[in-house]
């Protein structure tokens, strides 16, 4: 709906020849949109499906229902819960650092005693039918220590990681929303205008039917008048079901259920102007700016510590080892024992397995690289782009209002002539289609402008609409 709305009022409606009443022609040449600080006919509900979909509600701002996106998105909800993962991932390394102690026992119940026989000194009990021990051993890493410490900052930079991508996911459901929302605006408008000239080819056809009844134009002539209001009628029609999908999809994008209304404020005023001075401008705060830069330079700082934990496993793994250990039951087994100690083990030789592991960490470093640099160009591109879309959208609107003008004055012009027989009705229908022509295309061209200005700001990395 973005371009082809516009078309919605190039249809011509040619052949109309009924007289113009002076109060028709006054209705036609009113002043123009609210985008241009005309009257405001948002005021108006839409005939039709829009209407009949959407409940009473309160109208929200852009920035209120960005809010409640934030809130509700799925996306945006699902990135929470990542940072979270991280952050416990995180903490399983943490723990790590400190000594771990473990406990273990062990019960049996034998069918009888066990006893050595001696001539002299007689029955000696080794063992009784029911021995018990229970041991605990607290070990201390040493040198695993190092290993710790380099997987600890690995997921540290992954907890980095998932709070920038958490940004990025809530900047770009803030962005939808604002664009849902302002198509929203834009289907109202264009159906207000559907509406206005339905009404208007209504007013036209009636004095068609008057002028042939008194024989000033023939059958042909009421024929095209009705041909014409149809066709307005089924445009009007069209742009009323086109609300009730903008609506949906701005729901849909809020986390919202789409049959559940949301209304929109209209918009007023002058259009914000460009935030970015000039392209180099914009691709500067792009770089300086935009989480995706960020969240590669932490995985390349990620992948460097992947690197180091990966040469850690060549050296050897010592620790200290402290055991205490009770054992009932067994005369020639000491009752309470306890030993601190060291534990070494060291892999001499595993095949490469640890020489491989250390190449698939440098490889992940250098693609970590590559990929910055990637992406770098990327936003530099998306950002030369998105300037010049916002410009073009400008440059677009302004001509839009020039035409609106433009219009307004041939309608006035053509219509004079009319009232001195200079002109006939051909023209003053053509003037007509022409000025409403004109007015649908100023809306699509002044939402088309906020939406590119907002995608401008998502380029650059500005704030959004919602703080984002």
């Amino acid at each position: 709906m973005r371009r082809g709305s516009a078309a919605l009022w190039m249809a011509p409606v040619f052949g109309l020849v009924a007289a113009v009443t002076p109060s028709a022609r006054a209705q036609l040449a009113s002043p123009p949109t609210a985008s241009e600080g005309g009257a405001d006919l948002s005021s108006r509900s839409p005939s039709g499906p829009a209407a009949a979909a959407a409940p009473e509600s309160r109208p929200m701002t852009v920035d209120e229902c960005v809010a409640l996106a934030l809130d509700h998105n799925p996306d945006a909800l699902s990135s929470d819960f990542d940072v979270a993962s991280a952050d416990a991932a995180r903490a399983g390394v943490r723990g790590q650092f400190g000594p771990k102690l473990q406990a273990d026992g062990t019960v049996q119940q034998y069918t009888s005693p066990y006893a050595l026989q001696f001539a002299s000194l007689g029955s000696f009990t080794v063992r009784d039918a029911f021995t018990w021990t229970f041991g605990a051993t607290m070990t201390q890493p040493l040198t695993p220590l190092w290993s710790t410490l380099e997987q600890y900052k690995a997921q540290a930079f992954g907890v980095d990681i998932a709070a920038i991508k958490r940004i990025e996911t809530r900047r770009q459901v803030s962005f939808d929303v604002v664009q849902s929302y302002y198509r929203l605006l834009e289907s109202e408008r264009l159906a207000e205008v559907a509406e206005a000239s339905v009404t208007q080819l209504e007013a036209e056809k009636r004095q068609a039917q008057s002028n042939f009844a008194n024989g000033v134009i023939a059958k042909n002539d009421l024929l095209r008048a009705d041909l014409a209001l149809a066709n307005a009628r089924q445009r009007s029609i069209q742009q009323s079901g086109a609300v009730v999908l903008a609506r949906a999809q701005l729901a849909q994008s809020m986390g919202l259920a789409p049959a559940q209304g949301v209304e929109a404020v209209p918009f007023s005023g002058a259009p914000p102007v460009i935030d970015e001075v000039s392209l180099a401008a914009a691709e500067a705060h792009a770089l300086a700016r935009r989480p995706e830069v960020r969240e590669l330079a932490r995985s390349i700082d990620q992948a460097e510590a992947g690197v180091r934990y990966a040469r850690t496993k060549l050296l050897p793994q010592l620790n200290v080892v402290g055991n205490y250990t009770h054992t009932a039951g067994s005369p020639f087994v000491q009752v309470n024992a306890a030993y601190v100690g060291l534990v070494g083990s060291w892999d001499v030789w595993d095949w490469g397995t640890t020489e491989s592991a250390i190449a698939q960490a440098d490889a992940q470093l250098h693609q970590a690289r590559l990929a910055r640099r990637k992406v770098e160009d990327q936003v530099r591109v998306e950002a030369r782009q998105a300037f010049v879309n916002a410009q073009t959208a400008r440059d677009a609107l302004d001509v839009a209002k020039v035409a609106v003008s433009q219009a307004e004055e041939n309608f006035r012009i053509v219509t004079k002539k009319f009232e001195n027989a200079a002109a006939t009705s051909f023209d003053v229908v053509d003037a007509e289609a022409l000025l409403t022509q004109a007015r649908g295309q100023v809306e699509t061209a002044l939402y088309d402008y906020l939406i590119a200005r907002a995608a401008l700001q998502r380029a650059t990395g500005a704030v959004l609409p919602g703080g984002e």
